[in-house]
C-alpha cells in the first residue's frame, strides 16, 4: 500500500514524503522516496532546490495559493522552480489553491519530465487536459466532497489516479490510506491499491530514478 501524498513522521518506504519547506530537508533524508518543496508563507532559496534537483527525483509541493498575497510573486517563484525541474528532470508534485488557469497555463508551458497535482479538486475537464500533458493527479478522501469525485461515481468508470493522507507518515497515516483505499476499490469495483501503485511505479519508471542520476 502506497501513499502518494504524505509528510515526515515515522520511517515508511510505501510513501511518497513531501514538504511544504525547504527548511524540512534534514527530515526527508531517510526515506526513499522524498521531495523538496517550497510553497507561499515559507522561505524560497533557489539554490537548495536546484541543489536538491540535481541529485532526486521529485520536486515539491509547490505552487501557488490564493489565500496568500503578493500573486506576481507567487508566480515568479514557480516558474523559477519549474525551469529547474525542466533542466534536470524532475518529477514536480503540486500544491494549487485558485487562479486556475494562470496554474494551468504556467505549468503547460514547460516540458516537464512529469507532475502531479496533489489533492485535486478541480474540474473533470481539467483532470483531462492534465492526463492529455502527461500528468497525474492525487486523491485525499477529501474528495469525496468535491464535484469532479462525484462525476467519476456517476459514470461509474475508474482513470488513472493515485491515492493520498496528505498527513504525517505513521500509524493513523496507514488507516486513513487502508479505508480510503477500500472505499475506492468498492465504488469502482477493482483493486485500488494495486491500480494505485501499479499507476505510480510506471510513471516514475519514465524520469531518473533515486541515486541514479
Amino acid at each position: 500500500m502506497f501513499n502518494c501524498h504524505a509528510h515526515p513522521g515515522l520511517y515508511t518506504k510505501n510513501a511518497l514524503v513531501c514538504t511544504a519547506s525547504i527548511d524540512e530537508i534534514s527530515r526527508l533524508s531517510p526515506f526513499p522516496y522524498r521531495s523538496l518543496g517550497s510553497l507561499p508563507g515559507y522561505k524560497t532559496d533557489m539554490s537548495i532546490i536546484e541543489n536538491w534537483a540535481k541529485t532526486e527525483t521529485f520536486i515539491g509541493e509547490v505552487g501557488v495559493d490564493k489565500r496568500f498575497d503578493n500573486k506576481e510573486r507567487q508566480f515568479s517563484i514557480l516558474s523559477d522552480i519549474l525551469s529547474i525541474a525542466e533542466k534536470h528532470h524532475n518529477i514536480v508534485i503540486f500544491h494549487q489553491v485558485g487562479w486556475t488557469e494562470e496554474f494551468l497555463n504556467t505549468v503547460f508551458s514547460f516540458n516537464l519530465c512529469g507532475f502531479i497535482v496533489h489533492s485535486f479538486s478541480m474540474s473533470y475537464e481539467i483532470y483531462k487536459e492534465i492526463g492529455r500533458h502527461n500528468g497525474l493527479v492525487s486523491l485525499s478522501p477529501k474528495a469525496e466532497k468535491t464535484k469532479f469525485f462525484s462525476t467519476l461515481r456517476e459514470r461509474g468508470i475508474i482513470y488513472p489516479f493515485l491515492t493520498e493522507t496528505d498527513t504525517e507518515t505513521g500509524i493513523e497515516e496507514r488507516e486513513i490510506l487502508k479505508t480510503w483505499n477500500d472505499k475506492l476499490s468498492s465504488i469502482f469495483h477493482i483493486d485500488m491499491e494495486k491500480e494505485v501503485e501499479d499507476t505510480f511505479f510506471s510513471y516514475i519508471s519514465s524520469c531518473p530514478l533515486l541515486g541514479q542520476k
